[in-house]
């Protein structure tokens, strides 16, 4: 769960509050944090990184 607009208008507080405990940062996630893995997968660095997925989800443990 990415810390945005959408997100927040859509989710209980409830729902919000066991989305963020239930990573392993504890924290929902910024979109920074994705911005990162964007810029990287964009550069010459993942050229070789192809049909994967690669999950910016803070630890996310799949609770829900």
């Amino acid at each position: 769960m990415a810390d945005t607009e959408f997100f927040g208008g859509h989710l209980t507080p409830e729902r919000r509050a066991h989305l963020i405990a239930s990573t392993a940062v504890g924290r929902p996630g910024r979109p920074e944090d994705i911005a990162g893995a964007v810029v990287f997968l964009a550069s010459p660095a993942a050229r070789d990184i192809t049909a994967q997925v690669l999950n910016v989800n803070g630890g996310e443990r799949g609770t829900r």
